[in-house]
């Protein structure tokens, strides 16, 4: 059973590795990494990775930067544009409840409320007047800005976001007359605006936060072809800071697959566990062959007799046990 068991096992998981991995060799894709150390991501060519520095400016003011870079396969639509920031820790306990989930559907909330969720830099702006909404959530969104000339990028597409996420975000009733507010548009005007609000695909894109050391979002969809060799002149307006994070940034241009994109580590998980149960395989059939033994039969019946039999006469030879009497 645990032979036949290793080898079924084994052989699933190497038909699915072998499948993830021939998936993963169809998608084409490039990045441009413009901040933080010059490292490849893994899974990546050395032809699909571009460097080129766009550094936030002294005091947070927005830097503007264009490049040319050169697409290195041909790419069919639709082809998904992602921002990655990393490290970035969203999964940690006082970020991701750092958060009126009441105020991102649109609800009213009591100030005691406010302030028990969200910490007290992220209630009031500098002027006093109520950031909506609060906590660390909402008040750190990614706001750097990307451009391909010649190519739009469709950054409110509802490829973007699960419906279900979509639909329960919502403005206030009072949005945006609501007067001594600091409102999301006000605050991110590159992600939104008066008129969508909370509906922006970006904003509610970050409300729900990632489960890994990183962010990896998707920042828009391009619905037509790149050429092999094709000379794209991209434009980046960096406003999000990440030199205090020790972090890096990254635009990712990719084509999609039955996955949904390339899972390297993925194919590669499976094929060495493949490996691993094919090798437990091997050691039960050696075990087998060099001590066999029958069905209900002992493995090594010379030795094992001798201790049953040894161990047998000595509990026989035991005295009984005296029973207590009543007197102790």
């Amino acid at each position: 059973r645990i032979l036949s068991g290793a080898l079924c096992t084994g052989t699933i998981l190497m038909i699915l590795g072998i499948f993830v991995l021939v998936e993963t060799n169809q998608v084409s894709m490039f990045e441009i990494q413009y901040d933080g150390e010059d490292r490849r991501s893994f899974g990546t060519y050395p032809e699909e990775m571009n460097y080129h520095a766009c550094h936030v400016g002294s005091n947070g003011a927005t830097s503007s930067c264009t490049f040319n870079v050169t697409v290195p396969a041909d790419m069919e639509p639709p082809i998904v544009v992602l921002y990655e920031v990393t490290p970035f820790y969203q999964n940690y306990y006082s970020y991701m409840t750092s958060v009126s989930f009441d105020q991102l559907t649109g609800e009213d909330v009591s100030q005691s409320m406010v302030e028990a969720t969200c910490v007290e830099s992220t209630r009031r702006t500098s002027t006093g007047d109520e950031i909506f909404p609060c906590g660390l959530v909402a008040t750190s969104i990614f706001n750097d800005s990307v451009e391909v000339v010649g190519v739009p990028i469709n950054e409110d597409d509802p490829r973007m976001n699960w419906v279900s996420d979509y639909d329960r975000l919502a403005n206030p009733a009072d949005f945006p007359g609501r007067a001594e507010t600091s409102w999301l548009y006000e605050r991110y005007p590159t992600i939104t605006d008066e008129h969508r609000g909370m509906k922006s695909r970006r904003v509610v894109d970050w409300m729900f936060p990632s489960f890994f050391g990183h962010v990896r979002n998707t920042y828009g969809f391009i619905d037509e072809p790149l050429q092999e060799g094709q000379q794209l002149t991209v434009r980046i307006h960096a406003s999000f800071p990440v030199k205090d994070l020790d972090a890096e940034k990254r635009v990712i241009f990719t084509t999609q697959n039955a996955l949904g994109g390339r899972h390297t580590v993925l194919a590669y998980l499976l094929v060495i566990s493949s490996c691993a149960c094919y090798l437990m395989a091997v050691a039960v059939l050696l075990v087998q062959k060099t001590c066999p033994r029958r069905a209900g039969t002992l493995r090594f019946p010379a030795l094992s007799g001798t201790m049953s039999s040894g161990s047998l006469g000595q509990v026989a030879a035991a005295p009984p046990a005296p029973m207590p009497s009543a007197a102790n």
